[in-house]
């Protein structure tokens, strides 16, 4: 038993710094067997997500960190990881949690994982081996995995964040379009909602209510500055004398 509980003070030594994930290689350096591995994960101490082992029961909220460690453990090292992940890692604060793989290579998706098929790229490599795409490159992917109404609501709140412009996101969109490549048609309809700064239905009611009403003036999109000046978010309507705002639940960024 002292041996057995070395073996596993090792393994939790080693998954300290992964978020609690481990794989079968890393059980084998530290003498634990499959078999120990599998009874752990059958009694719900342990959870297998694809190729790797995670050291907490079924359900347990997962940090970033041990997504990481679980996709590079499943797909190897040439994946990069994609989607929410990747943009957290670059620091684009942007609502969801999409998971997504890229791999020049098919590949069985897990449970909660969408892989695309794409050629290798440069990516952003850290010095445990994951690899993440670009930042713009992440949100091209998960607005593809979105689907319509989810893709005009993130990227809404990426131009409303200013961290990417409307040109900027036009122009990296623009490598994804063509024929029979996955979401360029998807993709080509955000270009011209995002380039145009087309205004939501509901907010163009809004403003010819709040003109009818009397009740100004009302500034629209006014915006909102920190300290240092940098923009960080956009009133939908406001009346800045007597500090009221108005947000309009539409999707289009302004």
């Amino acid at each position: 038993m002292p041996h057995a509980d070395q073996d596993l003070q090792a393994l939790r030594t080693i998954a300290t710094d992964r978020g609690g994930v481990v794989s079968g290689a890393d059980l084998q350096l530290c003498g634990v067997s499959l078999r120990a591995a599998h009874r752990r994960v059958e009694r719900g101490d342990w959870t297998r997500l694809g190729r790797a082992y995670v050291l907490a029961p079924p359900g347990s909220r997962l940090p970033d960190q041990a997504w990481s460690h679980i996709l590079r453990i499943t797909y190897g090292e040439r994946a990069r990881i994609s989607g929410h992940l990747a943009m957290r890692h670059a620091g684009w604060s942007l609502p969801g949690d999409t998971r997504v793989v890229v791999l020049p290579h098919q590949a069985k998706a897990i449970p909660g994982v969408v892989l695309l098929r794409r050629p290798d790229a440069p990516a952003v490599r850290r010095p445990d081996g994951v690899r993440f795409t670009l930042s713009h490159e992440a949100l091209l992917d998960t607005l593809i995995v979105l689907g319509a109404t989810g893709a005009e609501e993130l990227l809404d709140c990426a131009l409303q964040k200013r961290l990417l412009t409307p040109a900027e996101f036009a122009a990296a969109a623009a490598s994804r379009l063509g024929s029979g490549r996955r979401g360029a048609v998807l993709l080509k309809g955000l270009i011209d909602r995002a380039v145009s700064g087309s205004r939501s239905e509901a907010e163009q009611r809004m403003g010819a209510l709040l003109a009818r009403s009397r009740t100004g003036p009302w500034t629209p999109n006014l915006a909102i500055r920190d300290g240092t000046g940098r923009v960080v978010a956009e009133i939908d309507f406001a009346h800045e004398s007597l500090r009221i705002a108005i947000e309009v639940d539409g999707r289009a960024h302004h």
